[in-house]
C-alpha cells in the first residue's frame, strides 16, 4: 500500500461572493455622506424630499431582518434584496441629514420649534449610527447563514477573522436588537420633525397675526 500523500491545494477565496460585494457596496454607500443638495426644481429644500426614501427604506429593511431571523432559509431567497435595501437606505440617511442640516442653516427659527430641530437633528445622528452598525451586522448575518448552509469558499477566512460561523446566533441576536433600535429611532427622528415642523408654522403665524385655526377670526368649525 502506497504511503503517498496528495498535496492539498489551498483553497481561494471567490472575491465575487454576494457578501463580500455586498461589501464593498457598503463601504461605497458612504460616498454620500459629505454630499450636501439644499435645493432641488425650482429652489425647493430637498430634506423633506430626501426624507421619504429612509422612512420608506428603514422600516422594509427592518421588517426584511425580523422576518429573516424568525425563517433564516429566507435569508437564501432574499438576503441579497435585503442587504442591498438596508445599504441604500444608509444612504439616503446620509443625503437627508446633510439636506436638513442646510435646511436648518436657512429656516434660522428660534424658541422651541429651534429646540425641537436640534433634538431632531440629534436624534437623526444616533439613527445613522445606530442603522450602519445593523447594515454591518445584517450582512455579517447573511455571510454566516450562506457559510453555515454548507458553502466552503471564503470559510476559513471568514471564520478565521471573525468566527462568524460560531457566532451566527449571536448575530441573529444582535440584528434583533438593531433592528428594534433603528425601528425606534426612525419613529422618533420622524416625530421630532413633525413637532419641529408644526411649531414652526406656529411662530410665522404668531410672527404675522394669522389668527388660523386657533382664533375667532379663523375657518368655520375653528
Amino acid at each position: 500500500m502506497s504511503t503517498e500523500t496528495i498535496p492539498r491545494t489551498p483553497q481561494r477565496v471567490d472575491w465575487r461572493r454576494a457578501e463580500f460585494v455586498l461589501t464593498l457596496f457598503g463601504f461605497l454607500g458612504f460616498l454620500t455622506l459629505p454630499i450636501r443638495i439644499t435645493t432641488i426644481y425650482s429652489g425647493l429644500p430637498a430634506h423633506p424630499l430626501f426624507i421619504h426614501v429612509p422612512v420608506i427604506l428603514v422600516p422594509l429593511s427592518v421588517l426584511g431582518a425580523l422576518a429573516c431571523v424568525a425563517r433564516p432559509s429566507w435569508f437564501a431567497k432574499y438576503g441579497i434584496l435585503l442587504c442591498a435595501t438596508a445599504i441604500v437606505a444608509m444612504s439616503s440617511i446620509f443625503l437627508a441629514m446633510q439636506a436638513g442640516s442646510a435646511l436648518e442653516g436657512a429656516l434660522n427659527l428660534q424658541g422651541p420649534a429651534a429646540s425641537l430641530i436640534h433634538r431632531h437633528s440629534h436624534a437623526a445622528h444616533i439613527l445613522a449610527i445606530v442603522f450602519v452598525v445593523f447594515t454591518a451586522v445584517l450582512i455579517l448575518t447573511f455571510a454566516a447563514h450562506r457559510i453555515s448552509g454548507g458553502r466552503p469558499t471564503g470559510q476559513r477566512l471568514v471564520d478565521g477573522v471573525l468566527s462568524v460561523r460560531s457566532n451566527y446566533l449571536v448575530l441573529r441576536v444582535a440584528l434583533v436588537l438593531l433592528a428594534l433600535g433603528s425601528a425606534y429611532m426612525c419613529f422618533k427622528v420622524g416625530d421630532l420633525g413633525a413637532k419641529a415642523v408644526w411649531q414652526g408654522r406656529l411662530q410665522q403665524a404668531a410672527h404675522s397675526g394669522v389668527g388660523g385655526l386657533f382664533t375667532p377670526g379663523g375657518p368655520p368649525g375653528g
